[in-house]
């Protein structure tokens, strides 16, 4: 057998290179500080296998991508289950909330009955990987590219129900996400809600499915359904169900109280943006990271069923 030509493997090299080039600059480096003060260099740094890190903030989940986090830092002591938090953000922002350690293992995303993950940080180091039980984590200082375009800090709009009435809110998210889940045939995706600027959610006659369409601030278009259903899951407590049932959509009202809807009951959503200028400087700079989340879709689990109710103005962390 012949050898191939020294151009072709030259190529083959490039693309190998090309590559590894770019899943280099999607890996999280940061300064990792145990509660000993030890600290570590890390590269492809994960928190439970994810570089999105969950966390509470008065009772509400949030979960942030670590690209626009500064710092971390967990008090408390290495025992806590519920450890006090504070997160950084590149821009500036500051929150405190507190974050589960279960010293063990934590139930993936939000389904329930879900696969167990491990509870640790992940990485590598010049020494060789690096694991560390979360519980013994004090600091970790994030490493970014000055180039690196900043993300807002929230997502502000309007929420119009079944019934017309229009609720202006601030910080909306989506299960307590800053994305849009939806499912197009077997197809999971994701899309970041900074992204949209409208979400239009359709009739259901079977009760359980709702068409919902997406436009983006560029005008494309897209279609797909989500789960709406209100049953029940085998083993989901009072204060589960309430939640997931009645906040599909949350986020603050101008009153500075909490704000919640389902799925059963939300017609549209209309995301407020900034001016044209600084729209298309945005989607410039962010149009990669559009791309990015979009083709993620495939490995982020949308299954965190189904959602439906009135809208309220409680706190819906409280159910």
């Amino acid at each position: 057998m012949s050898s191939p030509p020294l151009s072709r493997l030259a190529s083959c090299a490039v693309l190998l290179v090309g590559g590894a080039v770019s899943l280099q600059a999607a890996d999280i480096e940061a300064t990792v500080i145990d509660r000993q003060g030890v600290r570590h260099e890390v590269r492809k740094l994960e928190i439970r296998s994810s570089t999105i890190l969950e966390y509470y903030v008065s009772g509400r989940r949030r979960r942030m991508d670590m690209v626009r986090i500064e710092r971390i830092h967990i008090g408390g002591t290495a025992q806590d289950q519920e450890a006090p938090l504070t997160v950084t953000l590149r821009t500036g922002r500051v929150e405190a909330g507190t974050i589960i350690i279960n010293g063990g293992s934590s139930p993936h995303d939000d389904v329930v009955g879900g696969g167990q993950i491990s509870d640790r940080l992940t990485g590598s180091t010049s020494l060789g990987p690096l694991f560390v039980p979360l519980s013994d984590v004090r600091d970790i200082l994030f490493l970014h590219d000055e180039d690196e375009a900043l993300v807002p800090d929230e997502v502000s709009g309007s929420i119009i129900d079944q019934r017309g009435r229009r609720f202006a809110v601030s910080d909306i998210r989506y299960r307590g996400d800053e994305a849009f889940r939806l499912q197009q045939g077997r197809k999971r995706r994701r899309v970041a809600l900074r992204h949209l600027s409208r979400l239009e959610f359709g009739d259901s006659p079977g009760g359980e499915m709702r068409p919902v369409k997406l436009t983006y601030r560029t005008g494309k278009v897209i279609q797909g359904e989500v789960d709406a259903s209100t049953v029940r899951l085998a083993g989901e407590g009072d204060h589960v169900y309430r939640t997931r049932v009645d906040s599909a959509f949350t986020g603050i009202s101008p009153t500075g109280a909490a704000f919640g809807i389902g799925l059963k009951t939300v017609m549209l959503v209309l995301i407020d943006h900034a001016t044209e200028e600084e729209t298309e400087a945005d989607e410039s700079a962010a149009g990669g990271a559009a791309t990015k989340e979009d083709t993620s879709s495939a490995q982020e689990d949308t299954s965190s069923a189904q959602e439906g109710a009135a809208p309220q103005e409680g706190d819906a962390g409280d159910g």
